[in-house]
């Protein structure tokens, strides 16, 4: 029952690439449509999921050409949620995430490639614990257009992934709590709808 990522993030996490081509638009990370997710094996006998509940971003995005996205995912590490607040202290304490000394988990893309199937991999920088290391999501696209009740301009993704804690730093009760944590994440980004005609 262990933390992590980010995009996570990151989570995160996210579509993701280099540099953005010319005919890219900046979209923000929708908060409220936004789920950051994580497992982790429990001393073998199940899987415990989390998510963080503080997460900002934004994607450079252009539809014909997804590759040239770029994205950056920031979560407030005190912001896990275990669904358990005894845990959840712990996590944030020394021998996990460190909030107080590492408040943020940053996730930046570097490059993003067709999988030939519909899919994304994704490749970027995930700075967790304060260690910066490169980290492999893949990441599917799943719709682009103006959402139908506020008419902004809308991206839609899907990502998945792993690391390992112990690579950054936070190797406290490993295997007992497992090393390997799964990546999940959704979100949605926007920005602001066009004026009127």
């Amino acid at each position: 029952m262990r933390h992590v990522p980010g995009f996570v993030m990151a989570c995160a996490g996210a579509l993701a690439a280099g540099s953005a081509a010319a005919g890219s638009e900046t979209y923000q990370l929708e908060p409220t449509h936004v789920d950051v997710l994580f497992a982790i094996n429990h001393l073998g006998f199940s899987s415990k999921h989390g998510s963080f509940r503080a997460v900002a971003g934004t994607l450079k995005f252009d539809p014909e050409h997804p590759e040239a996205s770029e994205v950056t995912i920031v979560i407030q590490a005190d912001s896990i949620d275990t669904a358990f607040g005894p845990r959840d202290k712990d996590l944030e304490g020394e021998k996990f995430l460190d909030v107080a000394k590492y408040p943020e988990i940053r996730f930046h893309s570097t490059q993003i490639t067709a999988d030939g199937a519909g899919g994304f991999h994704v490749l970027g920088e995930l700075t967790l614990h304060g260690v910066t290391r490169p980290l492999a999501l893949e990441a599917k696209l799943n719709g682009v257009g103006p959402n139908p009740f506020d008419k902004k301009p809308t991206v839609g993704i899907s990502v998945t992934g792993s690391l390992k804690r112990s690579d950054y730093g936070v190797g406290f009760l490993v295997p007992m709590i497992g090393d390997e944590v799964a990546i999940s994440a959704d979100a949605e980004f926007n920005r602001p709808a066009p004026h009127a005609p």
